[in-house]
């Protein structure tokens, strides 16, 4: 599913606050996301994309400064 830009947000750790982002790509391995700025983002999180029931433990794939990111599902890991 490309070109279709979804609200999401990523949450880093118990108590911090959540981050908001852009799923901008999505498939069943991973996603390309789109942040304000990529700086301080963990290399794992969890993501809930709006109208979605269930949130996916992410890994970081790759980084594109200051505002991208591809990130690979795990689907190991319960999010």
């Amino acid at each position: 599913m490309s070109g279709n830009n979804r609200a999401a947000v990523i949450y880093i750790a118990a108590g911090a606050p959540p981050i908001m982002c852009t799923v901008t790509d999505i498939s069943d391995g991973g996603a390309g996301l789109t942040f304000v700025s990529i700086a301080g983002i963990p290399n794992t999180f969890k993501l809930e994309i709006k109208g979605e029931t269930k949130g996916r433990s992410c890994k970081v794939a790759w980084k594109k400064e200051p505002h991208r990111m591809g990130v690979a599902f795990d689907p190991e890991a319960t999010a």
